[in-house]
């Protein structure tokens, strides 16, 4: 394969000529010069490397998403319609996992400027306390409900309040009234538009919700089986559970104490995860629809990079997946 070295040496002028021609850099070359140099290339068949470019232009079409962990169904199913949708935009996807490890200020700013990245999409709730000035001199992108007071950020995300909401009608609609939650971390905005809107859901139905019902999790499988002996005890007719992994976690609990889901209790999930039609009983759940979050997404960072007005602010619908996991109360 012909590199730079054998473009400079057929066109006969130096590799620094060379660059600066393929790079269209501002320059006095001549236009022969010039010439030579582009046929040179063409006979060699010769591609510049993206990121040597980007290096002389301090532009890339490299866009950086960032995870808390890809090992995680929701991040993996997440990154590859992402990937999906970068391809059509000529985009190149780079991940950065960060294995849920918290990441100070400082530390990712040092990331964006060490790196040329044309955008940046954050789906981790550990970057936080970025200013606006941040998210716009690196075209920052949320995928996920974060906190920022009244500063404008730029998101893409599902719309949790409603999420919510649609889960606890669904479950009080099949005559349930003694319903346990099992929601996420107390910091987490997502966690906390679900809870608004099933407790709006209840209010609207007239349905008590106990607060001694509530279980704060992680999000994770094991905070899930914990949960399981919980709602046990409780005594709970049927369990909202913020997350699909979770809820993998309480299905198998209940499966180790003779619990059957749904006749002894229903479970309602968030996330559509692929599982949730392979695991028996095969899981009702809110899919986000990620194809959607993530095709905005993309556009919303292909028109910030082109310099071009967005939308800051985009939900996109969730909708209830049936499945086996959800009966009617006897």
């Amino acid at each position: 394969m012909a590199n730079i070295k054998d473009v400079a040496k057929l066109a006969g002028v130096s590799i620094t000529t060379v660059s600066m021609v393929l790079n269209n850099t501002k320059n006095k070359i001549s236009e022969p010069t010039k010439k030579k140099v582009l046929d040179a290339a063409k006979s060699l068949n010769y591609n510049a490397n993206g990121y040597a470019k980007a290096l002389a232009s301090q532009k890339s079409n490299i866009i950086m998403v960032v995870v808390p962990d890809i090992n995680n169904p929701f991040f993996s199913a997440l990154v590859k319609e992402l990937t999906r949708f970068a391809q059509e935009y000529s985009y190149f996807l780079y991940i950065h996992n960060t294995n849920n490890k918290k990441i100070g200020k400082d530390e990712f700013l040092n990331l964006l400027a060490n790196n040329i990245f044309a955008a940046t999409l954050v789906v981790d709730r550990n970057v936080n306390s970025l200013n606006e000035d941040d998210l716009r001199k690196h075209n920052i992108i949320f995928l996920d409900e974060v906190d920022f007071d009244s500063r404008n950020t730029q998101i893409v995300t599902g719309n949790n309040e409603m999420g919510g909401y649609l889960a606890m009608e669904y479950l009080i609609k099949r005559g349930f009234k003694n319903i346990g939650l099992l929601i996420g971390p107390r910091s987490t905005a997502n966690s906390s538009r679900r809870l608004s809107g099933a407790i709006k859901a209840a209010m609207n139905y007239d349905i008590y919700i106990d607060y001694k019902n509530i279980v704060h999790g992680d999000y994770s499988y094991e905070e899930g089986y914990k949960a399981g002996k919980f709602f046990k005890e409780k005594n709970v007719d049927a369990i909202f559970s913020f997350a699909d992994m979770s809820s993998y976690g309480l299905i198998n609990y209940f499966a180790e104490n003779d619990i059957i889901i749904p006749d002894d209790i229903s479970l309602i999930s968030y996330d559509n995860l692929f599982l949730n039609k392979i695991i028996s009983p095969r899981l009702t759940s809110l899919d986000q629809n990620l194809k959607e979050i993530a095709k905005n997404a993309m556009r919303m960072a292909d028109n910030l990079i082109r310099n071009k007005t967005v939308q800051e602010k985009i939900m996109v619908e969730p909708k209830i997946i049936e499945r086996e996991s959800v009966g009617f109360k006897k």
